[in-house]
Parts: C-alpha cells; sequence; structure tokens
C-alpha cells in the first residue's frame, strides 16, 4: 500500500501470486483505484473474494454474503478448481451464516475450510484461522473439550505461526478458567503472554497476564519452579500427584510489567481487576512506586479497589 500512495508501485511487475493478495488488501484499505487497476488481472472467483473484502470494509453485510456466494460457485467453475481460495470462502461463509443464526450450516463450512486447509496449507495463516474458528464455533455451543480439542492440534512446536500459537493459547486459557483447569491455565495463558507481546497485540497480552496473574497471585515463592520450566517440562500428572498453584517472583513481575506498560494512569470503572491484581503484584514484589500512582488517581470507583488501598495488609482477594 505504501508503494501505491506514493506513486511508485507497478502493477505489471507483480507476480501472478502477489497480483491476487495485493487486490485483497487494497480491497480491505478501500484504496479504490488498486482494485480496479488490478481487477482485469483476477479470475472472476478471486475478484468476488475482492468484492467481499470491500462490502466488509463498507459494512455491506447483503453485498459480502452474495459476494462470498458467488466466489464460492465460481471457485468450482472451469477446468482448474481453487481449492485454496475455496477453502477460505467457504471459511468466511461459515463466519456469515453464524452471524445469521444458520449455526449448523456454519460449521459444516468451518470444518470443510478447516480440513482442507490443513491438506493444502497447514500451519499457513489461514489454517491457523480456520482451527481458531472451529474452536470458537465449538465454544458458543458450550461444546468445551470439542473447543480445547482444536486447540490442541496447534503446536507450539510447529507448523504454525507464533501468533497463531498465541491466539490459540490465550483462548484455550479462557476455556481451562472455565473448567477450573488452573495447572493447563497457567501454562497455557503464559505462553500466550510472551507470544502476543512479541506480535505485537498488546491488548491480547495484557488480557493473558491477567489470566495469569489472577492465578499465580495465589502463592508467590522464590523456591517455585519457573514457569519456562513449567511450560517445557508439562506432562500428565500420575493419579494422586498434586498440583501445587505458585509461581516463581521474577515471572510475577514479568506478567507485571506486561499490564503496568498498558495502565494509562486513570482508575475509572466499577470493576478493575487490572488495577487490582497488579495492586496485589505490586505489593507482594514491593514495588511502591504503583501504589504511590494509584493514590493520585482522583477517578477510582472501584469499591474492592479502594477498600485494598485502605487496607495495605488486610487486602481481599483478587476475582
Amino acid at each position: 500500500m505504501e508503494q501505491w500512495r506514493a506513486n511508485s508501485l507497478d502493477i505489471s511487475e507483480l507476480d501472478a501470486d502477489e497480483r491476487f493478495p495485493v487486490a485483497e488488501h487494497a480491497a480491505a484499505e478501500q484504496e479504490e483505484a488498486l482494485v480496479s487497476a488490478l481487477a482485469p488481472v483476477l479470475s472472476e472467483a478471486e475478484l468476488q473474494f475482492v468484492n467481499f473484502r470491500r462490502a466488509q470494509a463498507t459494512n455491506d453485510a447483503t453485498a459480502a454474503t452474495e459476494a462470498i456466494r458467488a466466489c464460492v460457485a465460481d471457485c468450482r467453475r472451469g477446468g482448474k478448481r481453487d481449492h485454496r481460495l475455496e477453502a477460505r470462502a467457504r471459511m468466511e461463509q461459515g463466519l456469515i451464516r453464524f452471524s445469521q443464526g444458520e449455526e449448523e450450516e456454519a460449521g459444516v463450512d468451518l470444518r470443510w475450510a478447516m480440513e482442507r486447509l490443513k491438506v493444502l496449507d497447514e500451519g499457513s495463516a489461514a489454517h491457523g484461522v480456520a482451527l481458531l474458528n472451529m474452536a470458537a464455533w465449538h465454544e458458543t455451543r458450550a461444546e468445551w473439550m470439542m473447543g480445547l480439542a482444536m486447540h490442541s492440534e496447534i503446536s507450539r512446536h510447529g507448523p504454525h505461526l507464533e501468533e497463531t500459537v498465541a491466539l490459540s493459547r490465550l483462548a484455550a486459557s479462557r476455556l481451562q478458567m472455565h473448567l477450573r483447569d488452573h495447572e493447563s491455565a497457567l501454562r497455557h495463558s503464559w505462553v500466550a503472554v510472551h507470544g502476543l507481546s512479541d506480535a505485537g497485540l498488546s491488548g491480547l497480552a495484557v488480557e493473558a497476564a491477567l489470566i495469569w496473574l489472577n492465578l499465580a497471585l495465589t502463592e508467590v515463592d522464590g523456591d517455585a519452579p519457573r514457569m519456562q520450566t513449567r511450560v517445557e517440562e508439562s506432562f500428565p500428572r500420575k493419579v494422586g500427584q498434586q498440583f501445587v498453584l505458585n509461581s516463581h517472583p521474577e515471572d510475577v513481575a514479568f506478567a507485571y510489567d506486561v499490564v503496568l506498560d498498558s495502565w494509562d494512569g486513570a482508575g475509572a470503572g466499577t470493576d478493575r481487576v487490572d488495577l487490582k491484581l497488579m495492586l496485589q503484584a505490586s505489593r507482594v514484589l514491593g514495588m511502591v512506586d504503583f501504589e504511590e500512582r494509584l493514590r493520585l488517581a482522583v477517578d477510582i470507583s472501584d469499591e474492592e479497589l479502594l477498600q485494598m488501598l485502605e487496607s495495605p495488609v488486610d487486602q481481599p482477594g483478587s476475582s
């Protein structure tokens, strides 16, 4: 896009496999001149997918539905079927169907796309998104274990992208918190914090850090195993073997810094879980600066947080 805006992009120099991705990105960015310039060199199916992105960019649900259905149909026409584009289009069609209340039909499309992309392009960004969508579909149906089964197919050892792994681990940790599997949630939220931070997804990294802190602050112990060790050496526990929910202070400091870096200094809100966990962590770590800054906030309305500030020793537990 930068080259186009700077008038330095020569469309004739684009390779055949570059034209469609550039057109798709241009449609999402509403660069209509570039889309129009590339339209003559796209297949009918590709052009319909680009039209789908155009409709998405302008929030035109009717046009988006029509374009993606046409794309699926066009992918199947002619002597050369575009299997990869068809899989992507079926995935998008599934998401649209779900938004329109066609839950079962959406599941069929999402599963078809996931299975086809695994064969065609395993570990690609599109395959990762397909797995995440399938997991989310199961979650909306309260099929928690099926959702976790989808996430288990996204290994942190490859071939999936680091960002895909991180998003998967965040979603898995949410599910595991719901199921009260705190051991797995502790590990997966930790992996998510690092992966999302590395991917520049700071908002989601903060969410993962808060999930982790909510568990880790149960007990902070200098003799506790480091999280990286727990992640690398995790294995199913033997019958009767107990899990000790504790954390090392250096790991607490890392997660605390992730959340602190995102704080804008405000205290407004009736349920500031982030500030309560940060306050608890700062006290455990002996970091007084945060509490001093927090006391300067004049807009605090969370009653539990106010009680914590008034009772430095006997503070309420985090939620």
